[in-house]
C-alpha cells in the first residue's frame, strides 16, 4: 500500500486567468481562455438543400440554453453534475454564429444517391469525396469571401456506405495483378478495359472512409480553412445509427462537444493547462501501415507534438520498413527518427525562439537503440540543451501481459464506485500504473463503463522521474478539444494517433504542409 498515491486533478485555465477542473464549468463561468479576433464566425456550408436546412436549425438551437434532464423509469431527473446544461454558443464564447452561412455550396441528393449506388467501395468513396471537395477547392479561386470554417454536411446514407466496414466490392488481388502488368507495358486487347484498370490504379491506395479521405484531399490541396464533417442526424440531435432522438442531457453534451470543436478549429484554445512547466513539450509517435503495398511491413511514420499550453502540430515522417522483426510493434530506423525529431525541434524553435528544456516522446512500445540514436542525433546536431525522455504508455485493456485490476471495499461508504481517477501505483522510479479512468468526485460518477483499467507507464529512456511523468500524463488527458468532457482515458499525444494515421495514409503521394492539429480532428 505504500506504493499507492493519488495525483491531484489538473486544473484548467479559462478567461481572465480563472481556473476550474471541468471544462464545462470553466467555460460557463469564465468563458474561453483565448478570444476570437472578430465578433462573428464566417462559416461555409457544403450540403444538400435538406442538409442546409438542418444546419440552420442546429445553429439556431445552439444559441439557446439546453437544460440537462434525464428520464429514469418514467421520471425526469436533473443530471446537472454529470452532464452540465449547455449555456448557448454566443453566451459562452462571446462571438456570433449566424445560422445563415456566409457561403453556401449546394449539392444534389440525386447525384449523391447515384454515386452511392456504385458497387465498388473505393470508387464510390472517391467520387463522393471529389463531389464535396471540389466545391470547396473551386471556391478558393472564384469566391471573394474568406471562410473561417467549412461545414461538410453529409446524409446518413453517406455515413453508412462510405466507411471502413461498409458493404461493397473491394479491388481484387487479380485486378491489382493486372494493374501491375499494365504499368509494365503488358496491356490487354481492349482499350476500355485498360482505361478501367488505370482508374482502379488511381483508387487502390485510397481510403474507403469518407471522413478521412476528404480531410486528406483538402489538406493535399492546401485549403486553409479547417472542415467540420457532420452527419445530418447529429444536426437533429439524433443517434447516427439508430436515428433515436437523444435525451436532454445528451443533447447538452452534444452541444458542448460540437461548440468546443468549432471554437478550437477557429484557431482558439478554449482552455489551457494551469500548472505547467515552461519549455516542456510532448511528442506522440504515430505509425500507420500503408495500404496495398507489396511488403506489408511498409509503414508511414508521423508524430504529433503538443506544447505545455496545448498547441498541437502534426509531422509526417518517412515511409519505411518499420515493423519490428523481433518484438511487438513498430520502430523507426535511425535516419527516420532523426528526421522526425528534427522537424519537431525546428517547429518548437520557430514558435518559442528556443529549444525545449525537456522533451517527452510517448510511444506504445519500448524504444530500440537505433531509433533512440536517431533522436539523440537530432538533439546534438541542433546543439540543443534538451533533456530527452522516452515514455512507454500502454492501455492495459489491450495488453494482457500488463493487465491490472484494483478493487476497494465499499461497505459503509457513500458510493459503490471503484478506485478514483488519478490513483497511481508506483512500482519503482521508472514504472507504474496510472488510473486515468475512475471515480470523479466532481461528477459523483465515473468516466468508464466497466471496472477501471489503468495505463501502464514506463520511463524507457532518459532520466525523468515516474511521478513527474504520471502527473504530466494525467494533465494531457484534459486536452481533448474534440470533446468537451471532464477528462479522457488517454493522453492527447496518443488519443488521436489512429485517426491522424488514417488521414495521412488516406490517399497516396502527398505530404501535408498543414501542420496545425486543428486540421486533423
Amino acid at each position: 500500500m505504500m506504493n499507492l498515491r493519488h495525483f491531484k486533478e489538473p486544473l484548467l485555465t479559462f478567461g481572465k486567468g480563472q481556473t476550474a477542473e471541468d471544462p464545462r464549468d470553466g467555460l460557463m463561468l469564465f468563458g474561453a481562455n483565448e478570444q476570437f479576433e472578430r465578433n462573428s464566425i464566417k462559416a461555409g456550408v457544403v450540403a444538400t438543400p435538406e442538409g442546409l436546412s438542418k444546419y440552420r436549425a442546429f445553429v439556431k438551437r445552439l444559441q439557446s440554453p439546453i437544460f440537462s434532464k434525464k428520464v429514469i423509469y418514467g421520471k425526469e431527473h436533473d443530471n446537472e453534475v454529470q452532464r452540465p446544461s449547455y449555456t448557448g454558443f454566443e453566451a459562452t464564447f462571446g462571438i456570433e454564429w449566424n445560422d445563415e452561412p456566409v457561403l453556401k455550396k449546394h449539392l444534389e441528393i440525386s447525384e449523391i444517391e447515384k454515386i452511392l449506388a456504385i458497387a465498388r467501395k473505393p470508387e464510390r468513396t472517391r467520387k463522393l469525396v471529389d463531389y464535396y471537395a471540389n466545391k470547396i477547392i473551386e471556391s478558393r479561386g472564384k469566391d471573394d469571401k474568406q471562410i473561417d470554417l467549412w461545414f461538410v454536411v453529409v446524409p446518413r446514407s453517406v455515413y453508412m456506405e462510405c466507411r471502413y466496414n461498409s458493404k461493397g466490392k473491394d479491388i481484387t488481388a487479380k485486378e491489382k495483378q493486372q494493374i501491375e502488368l499494365l504499368k509494365h507495358g503488358q496491356g490487354s486487347l481492349f482499350e476500355d478495359f485498360d482505361e478501367e484498370l488505370l482508374e482502379l490504379d488511381r483508387l487502390k491506395d485510397d481510403s474507403t472512409d469518407f471522413h478521412n479521405l476528404i480531410k486528406a484531399e483538402l489538406l493535399k490541396n492546401k485549403i486553409q480553412s479547417p472542415i467540420q464533417v457532420i452527419v445530418e442526424p447529429t444536426l437533429e440531435f439524433k443517434d447516427k445509427l439508430l436515428l433515436k432522438e437523444l435525451g436532454d442531457d445528451m443533447k447538452a453534451h452534444l452541444a458542448w462537444t460540437q461548440s468546443v470543436a468549432v471554437y478550437y478549429k477557429l484557431g482558439n484554445k478554449p482552455w489551457i493547462l494551469n500548472d505547467v512547466r515552461k519549455d516542456v513539450c510532448y511528442l506522440g509517435l504515430i505509425f500507420k501501415r500503408v495500404p496495398d503495398k507489396t511488403n506489408k511491413r511498409s509503414v508511414c511514420s508521423a508524430a504529433q507534438m503538443f506544447l505545455e499550453d496545448g498547441d498541437g502540430s502534426i509531422f509526417r515522417g518517412n515511409i519505411g520498413l518499420f515493423k519490428s522483426e523481433d518484438s511487438i510493434g513498430y520502430h523507426l530506423d535511425e535516419e527516420s527518427a532523426e528526421k522526425l525529431l528534427n522537424m519537431a525541434l525546428e517547429d518548437f524553435f520557430e514558435s518559442q525562439g528556443n529549444y525545449p528544456k525537456e522533451l517527452f516522446i510517448h510511444g506504445r512500445v519500448q524504444f530500440e537503440d537505433a531509433e533512440w540514436r536517431g533522436f539523440m542525433n537530432a538533439i546534438e546536431k541542433k546543439h540543443a540543451d534538451t533533456q530527452l525522455n522516452g515514455i512507454l504508455i500502454k492501455d492495459t485493456r489491450s495488453d494482457a501481459r500488463r493487465r491490472l485490476k484494483l478493487f476497494k471495499e465499499t461497505y459503509g461508504q457513500k458510493n459503490n464506485y471503484g478506485v478514483m481517477r488519478g490513483l497511481g501505483w508506483i512500482i519503482n522510479d521508472e514504472s507504474g500504473y496510472l488510473f486515468t479512468r475512475g471515480f470523479i468526485p466532481r461528477l459523483g460518477s465515473t468516466n468508464h463503463l466497466e471496472t477501471a483499467n489503468p495505463l501502464y507507464i514506463e520511463v524507457n529512456r532518459g532520466s525523468a522521474h515516474i511521478e513527474t511523468v504520471m502527473q504530466d500524463v494525467l494533465a494531457l488527458t484534459k486536452l481533448n478539444y474534440n470533446a468537451c468532457i471532464y477528462g479522457d482515458g488517454l493522453p492527447v499525444t496518443l488519443r488521436f494517433s489512429d485517426l491522424i494515421g488514417n488521414i495521412l495514409t488516406a490517399t497516396k503521394n502527398w505530404e501535408s504542409e498543414m501542420r496545425q492539429f486543428k486540421y486533423y480532428i
